[in-house]
């Protein structure tokens, strides 16, 4: 199968989106916003939503400004060929390390929740096998097993939210708007890393079937992933409050231990939950493994990017482990990100727009010369 021959709708993009976003990080994010900004996360978290979809609007404009070129086509036309080389290399590296280090904390999550008994290695070279069997099967079949997974995980999630208020104190998330412009504004950087994930805009916009729909439906899954953002942060301050939040190595899953169900036919809420994430951060990986078998299929002129997706684990394993402890992981990935994000989100696509710009008015004013 050649990756050319797939096409998918906006709405699926949107969904591979979204689950890529809501990821590994919602374990954490309560305990970071409560550590950033206390009670008033839920501002944080519209802040860095806004930003995103900005961020996001920057990215679909350049999909539809080129519809039907690949990115490193797009690259090549604004940037030059070389440069388009060289940093279509820095991308892969850059999805490489994302995506192995989001590989060794899911796998310590699992091994500490799920298999207690089963060796990290084996966790990591599963989860690496099955996404790879994903990333080779192309990008349409990654996107029908989003769209069919959206509804399944998350109309659960809000059903479990909703039992979570149960027992909920709401002078926790008091008192409101009292954390400083300065204190928001060092937090920003925390939200919107949460979202990262929506850079693969650009690589996955070339084989969208209508270009035109990318901006709404890519927004609307932000604005999705802002909601359950702001539902969970809100739920587990109401639930432990600030302090409580802030010395809880998981929120997340302490929050769902409380649920109780009616009439206990459910005894085991947390397997429940273990399972709705586990299939969650699969798909923030396999996601993020097709980008660089496109990349590379793309960068080496292969007609068949098949190929790239069994070679990468040994180096994905090998980045998955280089760590010591999950605290290693989470503290390495953090300065990753804070150094190259910003490139890649902002800096990368501003320079492709400007240059794009420079072009279109030399045209028109050599058009008006003639």
């Amino acid at each position: 199968m050649n990756f050319d021959n797939n096409r998918i709708s906006a709405t699926q993009l949107g969904s591979i989106l979204l689950l890529t976003i809501v990821g590994t990080g919602i374990l954490t994010l309560p305990r970071a916003l409560a550590e950033a900004v206390g009670p008033d996360g839920w501002i944080l978290i519209l802040i860095g939503g806004i930003i995103t979809i900005g961020l996001v609007l920057i990215h679909t404009y350049i999909v539809k400004s080129f519809p039907g070129k690949r990115y490193i086509e797009i690259l090549s036309e604004t940037l030059s060929k070389p440069v388009a080389y060289f940093l279509v290399a820095l991308y892969v590296i850059y999805f490489i390390i994302l995506n192995g280090s989001l590989v060794r904390i899911f796998s310590e999550v699992v091994k500490m929740f799920l298999l207690l008994r089963t060796p990290i290695e084996v966790i990591i070279f599963t989860i690496l096998l099955v996404a790879a069997y994903l990333a080779r099967s192309g990008i349409e079949a990654l996107a029908r097993m989003a769209e069919l997974l959206v509804p399944l995980i998350f109309i659960p999630s809000i059903i479990l939210f909703a039992l979570a208020t149960q027992g909920s104190d709401l002078t926790n998330l008091m008192p409101v708007l009292e954390t400083s412009i300065e204190d928001l504004i060092a937090g920003i950087p925390t939200i919107v890393f949460s979202f990262l994930g929506f850079e693969i805009l650009l690589i996955f916009g070339y084989y969208v079937n209508k270009p035109k729909q990318v901006m709404k439906k890519s927004s609307i899954a932000i604005l999705v992933a802002m909601a359950i953002y702001s539902l969970l942060n809100i739920v587990t301050i109401a639930q432990f409050g600030v302090e409580q939040t802030v010395h809880l190595n998981w929120p997340t899953l302490s929050l769902f231990k409380t649920i109780e169900f009616p009439g206990l036919f459910i005894e085991n809420v947390e397997a429940v939950v273990m399972g709705m994430w586990v299939m969650t951060v699969f798909m923030s990986i396999a996601p993020l493994l097709l980008v660089k078998v496109i990349l590379l299929g793309d960068l080496f002129g292969a007609r068949d990017n098949r190929f790239f997706a069994l070679p990468l684990l040994p180096l994905l394993y090998f980045i998955a482990l280089s760590a010591d402890s999950m605290a290693a992981a989470y503290s390495y990935l953090d300065i990753f990100v804070n150094y190259t994000a910003p490139a890649v989100l902002l800096g990368v696509p501003i320079l492709i727009i400007i240059v794009m710009k420079i072009k279109k008015t030399s045209k028109r004013e050599g058009d008006a010369n003639v």
